[in-house]
């Protein structure tokens, strides 16, 4: 579980790395950019200590800390996890490709909710804003990221001179899409536990 969120992660900051080079020198977003190279200049240096042989040994260093915090144990077993898949890594290299490409189509969705209100801008932006955003909503502030994602809209674009109320349709649209894409899944898992509480339980005799 945990290594697919790292994948999930890393194929979101890929994106954020296309859209840090596509803003330079276009698009005026403020510490927005600079919070975005942050985040995957730290993604690069998480890859090389979790996956490089060669970080082992300087991560030892820090094992009489951890284990005086009593948190080493688990820290390495989450670690030898972890790292025991880089024997995998085709396996590895395919699911962060098959990972950017869904994201990438998740700004596109981005991008028209913004054209269905109004909003003037093409593509290129919302592939520096998206990558962010994906991160902003994976911090439970609220229930599915209600309102946080409306503020990050509004304040994002706000700096690109787009109207606060055509903003925040635009992050309330993107959420009505996404909500309607996962109806068929919550049909699915309803369906199945209605069937799970329906099929007659085996006795043993």
């Amino acid at each position: 579980m945990l290594l697919e969120r790292a994948l999930g992660g890393a194929a979101t900051l890929i994106l954020a790395a296309i859209g840090f080079v596509l803003a330079i020198g276009r698009y005026d977003v403020g510490a927005y950019l600079w919070v975005e190279a942050a985040f995957v200049v730290g993604t690069i240096v998480l890859g090389v200590a979790l996956f490089a042989r060669s970080a082992r040994r300087p991560l030892a260093r820090v094992a009489p800390l951890l284990a005086k915090l009593r948190v080493e144990r688990p820290l390495r077993m989450v670690y030898e996890g972890i790292h025991s898949y880089r024997e995998s890594w085709p396996l590895l290299v395919g699911v962060l490709a098959l990972t950017v490409f869904v994201q990438a189509f998740r700004v596109l969705a981005i991008w028209l909710a913004a054209k269905a209100v109004g909003v003037p801008l093409g593509p290129r932006p919302f592939y520096v804003m998206g990558p962010l955003l994906f991160l902003v909503i994976l911090v439970p502030f609220t229930i599915n990221g209600l309102a946080v994602r409306e503020s990050f809209f509004v304040s994002f674009l706000g700096h690109l001179h787009v109207d606060p109320n055509r903003a925040f349709a635009t992050g309330f649209l993107f959420f009505l899409v996404t909500f309607a894409l996962s109806l068929p899944g919550a049909a699915i898992l309803a369906w199945e536990s209605v069937r799970g509480l329906a099929r007659p339980s085996i006795r043993h005799g």
